[in-house]
């Protein structure tokens, strides 16, 4: 028998970690299965519910990153630890890092849309050994934006792992500037294997950049960032050309999606 994809589960909230003056980290306990790259829809009671990324996943602890952005997210982030947060999922494809085994694997991702490779990246962290090089590159729109301050020494040691912001601080000493540019000034291979996770306008920019350097689209993988509604492709929300966001993705080769992505009003 199949489950029921609409049964809602529960799990206790062990730790919540304040990223920014509005995004929270959740760490609850869990049992169940899931893989990078996929995401649960986050559920409040009366409210509504949300399609939130997995930010990670240890077999026993579950992240999830959530900025209040309207109701359901601003009402997610006023939970505490000792609560109980409902969720159904997991949904949607993953991060498959078999595809990238002996070549070099690239990260790239801005905003919120580093919650989506956090966890991939760990994970190749844990198999580095594996790749010729992990790079990841990460855009954030200002200093107080950041997210996952607390775990950049390890990453730093760990790979190539480079940060810029949009905006210059007094309180930054590292890259300023769109991710572009660190894309631009750092040397990759055109046998890359690319993850990316960021708004459309960063995603349709930074494949420009990556063409420049000899990676083609069908290279780079990408995912989407869709308001997925019914996670089931039955509403239709979330189309995206022939595509359901939500059971033929999130994430999708970009040279499946190029004529889609790039196209207004899709």
């Amino acid at each position: 028998m199949v489950e029921n994809p609409y049964l809602l589960k529960e799990a206790e909230i062990v730790e919540k970690i304040k990223e920014t003056t509005d995004t929270y980290t959740f760490r609850i306990k869990c049992s169940d299965s899931f893989k990078p790259g996929q995401y649960n829809m986050i559920y409040y009671f009366g409210i509504g519910e949300a399609p939130i990324s997995i930010a990670g996943f240890d077999g026993e602890i579950l992240e999830h990153t959530i900025r209040a952005a309207g109701d359901v997210t601003s009402h997610i982030d006023s939970l505490k630890e000792g609560d109980l947060l409902y969720y159904r999922g997991s949904y949607g494809n993953f991060w498959d890092l078999e595809i990238a085994k002996g070549k070099s694997l690239v990260l790239v991702s801005g905003g919120l849309g580093f919650a989506a490779i956090k966890w991939v990246m760990e994970e190749a962290i844990k198999r580095k050994d594996e790749f010729s090089s992990v790079i990841s590159l990460y855009g954030s729109k200002n200093y107080d934006s950041l997210l996952y301050t607390y775990h950049y020494e390890m990453w730093y040691r760990e790979i190539d792992f480079k940060i810029t912001l949009d905006n210059p601080d007094p309180r930054w000493k590292g890259d300023v500037g769109l991710i572009t540019e660190l894309i631009r000034k750092t040397k990759l291979n055109k046998d890359s294997i690319v993850f990316m996770c960021g708004p459309d306008p960063m995603v349709k920019f930074s494949v420009i950049e990556l063409e420049k350097k000899g990676i083609t689209p069908d290279r780079i993988y990408v995912s989407m960032e869709r308001h997925m509604k019914c996670s089931v492709g039955t509403c239709g929300h979330c189309m995206f050309g022939p595509f359901f966001v939500c059971k033929d993705g999130p994430i999708f080769r970009y040279s499946e999606i190029r004529e889609f992505f790039e196209r207004k009003e899709v």
